[in-house]
This record gives C-alpha cells, sequence and structure tokens, in this order.
C-alpha cells in the first residue's frame, strides 16, 4: 500500500520526430530519458496520472496504452490537431507505477507535438490500511476500493 505525501500538476511537451514511425515507439524511458515523467516509478516513490492530451499538427499519430489502442479497445484512432487540439484535448485518464504502464506512438511523416496533461503523485509505503482507495489496474486504469 503506498500513501500520497505530495501532489504535482504538470504538462510535458513532447517532439515527435519528422520521419515516418510505423511501429508502437514507448514513450518511456527506455525510449528517452526526458520522457521518464510520462510514467510512475515506484521505485523513486512517483504515480502519475495522464489525464489529457493534445497535438499541434495535422499529422495522423497513432496512439496506445500499452499495447492496446488509446480510445478504442478494437480500433487504431489516427489523431491529429483536428481530433486532440488544444481547445478539447482527448481525456487519456490512465494510471502509471512502472515504465510499462505507459502510451506508444506510430505516426505518418511530418513532424508532431504532443502536449501531455499530468499529475504526478510522491508516494511512499505505509501499512494504513484505509477504508477507500485507489486501486491501480494492470491496464493503468484505477477504480475506488472499499473495505468492510
Amino acid at each position: 500500500m503506498q500513501q500520497i505525501v505530495v501532489v504535482r500538476h504538470n504538462r510535458q511537451v513532447i517532439t515527435l520526430s519528422a520521419a515516418a514511425e510505423a511501429t508502437d515507439i514507448p514513450l518511456n524511458s527506455n525510449t528517452n530519458e526526458a520522457y521518464q515523467a510520462l510514467h510512475g516509478a515506484l521505485d523513486v516513490g512517483r504515480i502519475t496520472h495522464m489525464q489529457y492530451l493534445y497535438l499541434t499538427t495535422a499529422v495522423n499519430t497513432i496512439l496506445k496504452w500499452m499495447k492496446e489502442p488509446l480510445g478504442s479497445k478494437w480500433v487504431n484512432i489516427p489523431y491529429n490537431n483536428a481530433i486532440a487540439e488544444a481547445d478539447a484535448p482527448v481525456e487519456v485518464d490512465r494510471w502509471s507505477y512502472d515504465k510499462e504502464l505507459r502510451l506508444a506512438y506510430t505516426k505518418d511523416a511530418g513532424a508532431q507535438i504532443l502536449y501531455v496533461e499530468m499529475v504526478e503523485y510522491e508516494v511512499k509505503a505505509t501499512e494504513l490500511a484505509p477504508k477507500r482507495y485507489v486501486k491501480i489496474l494492470p491496464n493503468g486504469q484505477a477504480t475506488f476500493i472499499e473495505t468492510p
């Protein structure tokens, strides 16, 4: 069990190269250390909640949460600045406590800038047994649990 000790809100700006990238490239520290704030890391006491994202160009970008398409379990939805615009960002609502709980992308040729609204939780281990707590599921979604 982890207890939240500090909450921080931030916006990550990720620049994707102009090259066409046809495989699922993870947005985590395995790919680039600059992406480490996009995912949690319990070994340093960080859990993240990715809330919203938007893109700045018309370049189609397929986003996945781990291996599953974002927005649909079965369909790869191409996101761009018309679908995920600054004034109407796409809700992501995924939690991460490990670098494998992360976004990945595939995109057409052309540069793309991705803005990601995040909440970062600094946590510490606790022996407390709360009556209500958030359980992060293996797919990055979360649910409230109530104990008797």
